[in-house]
């Protein structure tokens, strides 16, 4: 079991003595202005040292420290260990370090600084203690929120509260979730009584504010969405001893099955698991490779891995963030049967109102909040709202059909049930999927077949061929589902795949694919994606989510791709009821084919989903629409009923400037989801442009747009030292930190250790850089950087690996080049065998347009691609947009339009080649520098302002 614990480093430079905690992957330590930790002294270097996060099997961690930059270039001044001159050295606990001839520094791995009051309650801040029993400090103070619920439609309000309990400003960064179709419009923070305001922009420019406003000793809060259930917020220079809140709004829309309507607020993003080939390979630590659990490195199949793992705190350990929610229930009816299967709650009763809140002896954060109630009347009623402003009409309709399904023509069923048997369903969860597993195979029709199959880093089945609901056969069903057991990493895709090429069913047979998971994964769009293409029509797909925090964003959405149903069970659930309404549904659905027809005037309203799904039993049916002109009309809603009946029903609807504004913004939600639905395989320059332009016209979070709120006044010394902290996180109620750290850990070990290894070996490095004029890596230095930096903490990029020749070397360093190309991608199911056929390969990819003037950026990124086969019979051009920050491809999109290759493999070749591309950082700072000077003569001449095009680069390869 891994100890946790408080890393520090208290430095004595010209300023003083400054207390830095570590958390983050990598810092720079230096005279520049620009590092992590910035050194107080002439004497010593600008780039003097880098600080490296380090991995151990067990999940715990700790640091490296490397004479120089973190692209290999050693410091002038050097760097000394306990009196002995050091290039590299792992530290312990109370290492001496002297940077130069006079800075000296000491490394802390307990939390037994002087600077941490013995008593800390007098200092504010967070305090708990260590199973060793030492104080740990953590800046997340407190999330309070406050629902209020009328009809179908929740609004949401959460503040979350940081205090800075160091001698120091502080940086602040928490991951946490929301739900996963939340509309988020609004954010702001509040210092004292001053409250400052975000603004929705586009997130490369939100973020290029957020670090301008860091760097010039303004406070500032940046809000982003990393995946339609996880977010990310910064906030930068909290002042010691500060309180600041967060506050942040949004719109959701009630689910509703079973008869009870249900509150869900999430507390907890679970550990994800994050396939694939490391971007950042950190060859100076060793081979040494992280875990889940604190997973900050980028890799080929989740280049945004960074941004989704917080730091997850060790058994036994406790941050003191704890959290309150109160939620106000107007139902217009009589409201009954509240209960909660997470939490233990209070309830007031005032009429139609009631008040549900927390039962103060249950506020960790560490499980989602589930609040089930019905209401009195006929729960089969349909609701209707409507909203208009200037933005046009906008509808919702629920609408819940009274049909019952006939017993008698039950069509019999193929089910397939695909169980996650990763580290992570280790103990509870585990046992929760073997109990669900008994009822189902208990609970099939006689006439159905069934087969098993479990995934982890392999996959296993029961049986190569469906097997008849016979006695003998439901006996060795229970028998395989008893023996499993739970460990290694979660290969989902494997899975999903596997389940996809099974043999088509006998005619007259539905194949239903029931999918047990906790989904903690990084790789949903893949996953998804893989369902959307190559699920056969007629088939469904089902998910069931069973746990504390499981990842509903994966869990319903794959069902809706999959024309399925979701469902989720706590682990402490009991499992009849969800069984039985599960096979009450999936026998078949009650509604299919449905169509929506618009009469009355001018155009028709656009309405999501756009094409609706199958009802099941005890289903709603939800529709969200706009119609810019505002003119009334009637929807039709039609569809046929099981047994050959048809089914219809109308709705007049009118649009009231008087109507409720969240209609509006869950219409903009709805549109953002279809948008989204259709980039899964990969975002396209026209599908980026209408989410972002929808995200702003609504004002709305999304993956391309973010909130940021900035202090007009400066609040820091920016020329003093600051500290980043990461918001260490609670594990899931039931999820095992054994499963995670131990097993799961193996699927992170270095290569020659790992079970399966699904990528091929890398490119030869470069050798020759004859045509390529050396720049010397110090010429910019003196050119302060302006671009807009992401907000998260800096990826260590390896040194380069021994050079051919002394010329390749030295340009690798002045370039920033990696030692070697990465990994070749593998086709993204290469696994499969629909794929499986032999093809000729080729490598011959031309760069033809490049808008980003620099010849040593384009040779680069020429020889990079050359690593990718591609088939013999794949011609064309691929036109692409990306932006470089921090030396990483970040927002890729593709021009459909002024491409004209269509291969999905090739496509996906190069695109993840671009992803795994890293950048020279140092020369897109020669251009940022040029370009200040040319904007400076713009304004000298117009009077007229130009700004740096945020590192934005267009790229046509032609194959």
């Amino acid at each position: 079991m891994p100890t946790q614990r408080i890393h520090r480093l208290i430095v004595e430079d010209d300023k003083g003595r400054t207390e830095y905690p570590l958390g983050a992957s990598s810092y720079s330590i230096g005279r520049d202005k620009r590092s992590d930790i910035r050194l107080f002294s002439q004497f010593v270097s600008r780039h003097q040292a880098t600080l490296i996060q380090q991995f151990r099997a067990d999940g715990s961690y700790f640091y490296q420290i490397v004479d120089g930059n973190a692209k290999g270039k050693p410091s002038i001044s050097g760097l000394l260990l306990n009196g002995q001159k050091c290039k590299a050295h792992y530290l312990q606990d109370q290492d001496e370090i002297v940077f130069g001839p006079q800075v000296r520094a000491t490394y802390y791995t307990t939390d037994t600084r002087p600077t941490v009051p013995s008593k800390p309650a007098k200092l504010g801040g967070l305090y708990t203690q260590s199973p060793e029993g030492n104080p740990l400090v953590f800046p997340l103070k407190h999330t309070e929120v406050q629902a209020k619920v009328t009809g179908n439609i929740s609004r949401v309000e959460v503040t979350q509260t940081f205090e800075n309990p160091f001698n120091t400003a502080l940086e602040a960064t928490y991951i946490f979730p929301l739900p996963d179709e939340a509309a988020v419009d609004d954010m702001e923070i509040r210092i004292g009584d001053r409250t400052i305001k975000g603004n929705i922009k586009k997130r490369i420019e939100a973020q290029k504010i957020y670090e301008r406003a860091k760097k010039q000793g303004r406070t500032a809060g940046l809000l982003e969405q990393e995946r339609d259930n996880i977010f990310t917020q910064s906030l930068a220079n909290i002042k010691p001893g500060e309180q600041i809140d967060v506050v942040i709004r949004y719109t959701d829309s009630l689910k509703f099955t079973g008869g009870d309507y249900e509150f869900v607020f999430p507390m907890v993003v679970g550990p994800r698991y994050i396939p694939g080939t490391t971007i950042e390979t950190n060859t100076v630590g060793g081979g040494s490779a992280p875990t889940p659990m604190t997973l900050n490195q980028d890799t080929d199949l989740v280049p945004d891995a960074s941004r989704l793992n917080a730091p997850i705190l060790a058994p036994g350990t406790r941050s003191g963030h704890d959290i309150n929610v109160t939620v106000d229930i107007d139902a217009g009816v009589e409201i009954k049967d509240v209960h909660s299967p997470s939490h233990q709650i209070q309830i007031e009763r005032e009429g139609c109102q009631m008040r549900v809140t927390l039962s103060r002896r249950d506020t960790i954060p560490n499980k989602d909040l589930i609040l089930r109630y019905q209401v009195a009347g006929d729960r089969t009623q349909t609701t209707v709202l409507s909203q208009a402003d200037e933005r046009g009409g906008h509808f919702a309709v629920y609408l819940i059909p009274a049909i019952e399904y006939p017993q008698e023509q039950f069509v019999p069923k193929d089910v397939v049930f695909l169980i996650d048997t990763s580290g992570s369903q280790h103990g509870e969860p585990l046992k929760k999927c073997q109990e669900l597993m008994r009822r189902f195979i208990n609970g099939l029709n006689p006439n159905d077949t069934f087969n098993i199959m479990d995934f982890s880093d392999t996959t296993h089945q029961l049986s190569p061929v469906p097997l008849p609901n016979t006695e003998p056969n439901r006996n060795h069903a229970l028998n395989y589902i008893n023996r499993l057991n739970a460990g290694g990493g979660t290969q989902l895709l494997r899975g999903i795949q596997a389940v996809l090429n099974f043999p088509e069913v006998d005619p007259g047979r539905l194949r239903s694919i029931v999918l047990l998971t906790d989904g903690y994964i990084g790789n949903e769009n893949q996953i998804l994606a893989e369902v959307q293409q190559y699920l056969k029509l007629g088939n469904r797909l089902h998910s069931f989510g069973a746990g504390s925090s499981v990842n509903r964003f994966l869990l319903n959405r794959i069902a809706e791709i999959g024309r399925g149903i979701s469902h989720i069970i706590r682990h402490d659930e009991p499992a009849d009821t969800v069984v039985e309404q599960f096979f009450k549904q999936i026998n078949n659905p009650v509604l299919t084919n449905i169509q929506l027809i618009w009469q009355g005037e001018g155009e028709s309203p656009i309405i999501y989903p756009a094409t609706p799904p199958d009802l099941f039993a005890e289903q709603p049916l939800v529709l969200f629409g706009c119609k810019s002109d505002r003119t009334a009309g009637i929807l039709q809603v039609t569809g046929n009923i099981a047994g050959g009946d048809l089914y219809q029903q109308s709705f007049d609807l009118n649009f009231e400037d008087t109507g409720n504004p969240a209609i509006a913004q869950l219409w903009g939600r709805a549109r953002i989801k279809d948008l989204m639905n259709r980039m899964l395989r990969g975002e396209t320059k026209v599908g980026v442009e209408a989410v972002t332009d929808t995200a702003l016209r609504y004002q709305l979070l999304s993956q391309y747009t973010a909130f940021v709120a900035v202090s007009d006044d400066v609040r820091v010394n920016p020329n003093e030292g600051s500290a980043s902290v990461q918001v260490p996180v609670e594990m899931p109620e039931a999820v095992s930190y054994e499963g995670i750290f131990g097993d799961v850990a193996q699927s992170y070990a270095p290569v020659k250790k790992r079970k399966t290894v699904s990528y091929s070996a890398p490119a030869e490095p470069m050798d020759e850089f004859d045509d390529i004029t050396l720049i010397d890596p110090g010429m910019m230095e003196d050119h302060e950087s302006d671009d807009g930096d992401v907000s998260y903490s800096p990826v260590f990029e390896s040194a380069p690996a021994p050079p051919s020749t002394k010329k390749a070397s030295s340009a690798r360093r002045a370039l920033g080049s990696r030692s070697s190309s990465p990994a070749s991608p593998p086709p993204l199911m290469s696994s499969s065998p629909r794929r499986a056929a032999p093809q000729r390969f080729r490598n011959r990819l031309e760069i033809i347009n490049f808008i980003v003037p620099d010849k040593y950026v384009l040779e680069l990124l020429t020889q990079h691609l050359q690593s990718i086969q591609l088939p013999s019979d794949v011609s064309g051009e691929l036109a692409f947009e990306f932006y470089i920050t921090k030396g990483r491809v970040q927002q890729l999109t593709i021009d459909e339009q002024a491409s004209s290759v269509k291969d999905e493999k090739a496509i996906a070749a190069i695109r993840q080649a671009l992803l795994t591309w890293q950048a020279p950082e140092l020369l897109f700072r020669k251009q940022r520098y040029l370009w200040k000077r040319f904007s400076y003569a713009i304004r000298t001449l117009t009077g007229q302002s130009d700004q740096w095009p945020l590192n934005k680069v267009s790229v046509v390869v032609r194959i």
